[in-house]
């Protein structure tokens, strides 16, 4: 998984090829990478995006299938036709590779200029710099490009139904984004607060309220809605931050853990916990805190059933995650009655 976490991110590319649990083969099965041997399910198994002209996308394919013009990209303003010469080239040669005149070298590069800006942007000014700040936003964020393409197809879509109650171009892209990362659930752990704070670093005014707003808005108009995160969708997240941080590996290197063993044990109590506490007693909980909570509550099980010190506290912990001490306090005191029996059961 990765983290946004002091500007690490460890991609799911980087996953070893190795079960962690029983060293068997890692296989892509049903959208996801598993263990042939246990059946352990390492991650998401990330498909590039197709386009289907026509065809009907089947229930429960893991590809990522949108529809599109034929030579039409998602996430940037372009359409039929070709460039001259590669997209980003500026240095020319004629059919035989020899490098063109100094003369023609500037007259193919005002041609291109000409023709890869306002000719092929053309009316679709405010559509081109909406997708050019998700490009950048994305790259920000760190979320893979099957993310920024759900995003790109979902804003492209809204404007198709509703393009004259769009006034802002900008805050609806941020909604799309939004969207599309609850869909990813677990894949893309990206907050709503992340996501304002992020536009507002490119420059933007956008805020959690007005994205916020703009959602409601648009689920009135065309039936679009973010689904609410559950706190099971941060769990990758969350240990992905803690043992990126250096305090937290000395820790758990010192009570004799090694840090694929713990991540595996800490990942399944913490599942095991989130799962006990019923969502009426959530309430209104921030479920990216609840999850950080539960980590912290998780490791103290685990350092009573497997007889070693424990690796977090709640000032470690509110540090490796950026969450505020207090309100770790606050969760694991909600969830500690809850999860008494599990905590029982370990003495």
């Amino acid at each position: 998984m990765w983290s946004l976490f002091e500007g690490t991110c460890r991609s799911i590319r980087n996953q070893p090829v190795r079960c962690p649990d029983c060293s068997g083969q890692i296989v892509s099965s049903h959208g996801h990478k598993v263990c042939s041997e246990c059946g352990l399910v390492m991650s998401r198994d990330y498909v590039d995006p197709t386009f289907q002209m026509g065809e009907k996308v089947k229930e429960g394919d893991p590809t990522a299938s949108v529809y599109g013009s034929l030579g039409k990209r998602l996430h940037i303003v372009d359409g039929l036709g070709s460039y001259i010469d590669f997209h980003k080239t500026r240095y020319f040669r004629d059919a035989q590779g020899r490098i063109l005149r100094s003369r023609r070298q500037k007259q193919f590069k005002r041609l291109k200029t000409v023709y890869s800006t306002r000719i092929r942007i053309g009316q679709d000014e405010a559509k081109y710099r909406a997708l050019r700040t998700l490009n950048h936003v994305s790259k920000l964020l760190m979320i893979h490009e099957q993310v920024r393409d759900r995003t790109a197809y979902i804003y492209q879509k809204i404007l198709d139904d509703a393009k004259d109650k769009i006034s802002n171009n900008i805050l609806l892209i941020a909604v799309c984004l939004l969207m599309a990362v609850r869909e990813f659930k677990d894949s893309a752990p990206i907050t709503l607060e992340e996501i304002a704070e992020v536009f507002e670093r490119c420059g933007h005014r956008v805020s959690v309220r007005s994205i916020v707003r703009e959602a409601l808005r648009l689920r009135t108009i065309t039936g679009y809605s973010p689904e609410i995160r559950k706190p099971e969708d941060y769990v990758p997240r969350v240990i992905s931050m803690l043992v990126n941080n250096s305090q937290v590996i000395k820790k758990i290197e010192s009570r004799g853990w090694q840090i694929i063993q713990y991540e595996n044990v800490l990942r399944n109590k913490m599942n095991e916990i989130i799962e006990m506490v019923p969502a009426s007693k959530r309430g209104g909980r921030n479920p990216f805190i609840f999850a950080v909570s539960s980590a912290y509550a998780g490791d103290r099980i685990i350092s009573e059933e497997y007889g070693k010190r424990s690796v977090l506290t709640q000032k470690l912990t509110a540090k490796a995650t950026e969450v505020a001490e207090y309100s770790i306090r606050d969760h694991y005191g909600m969830m500690k009655k809850i999860i008494e029996p599990l905590m029982k059961a370990t003495q």
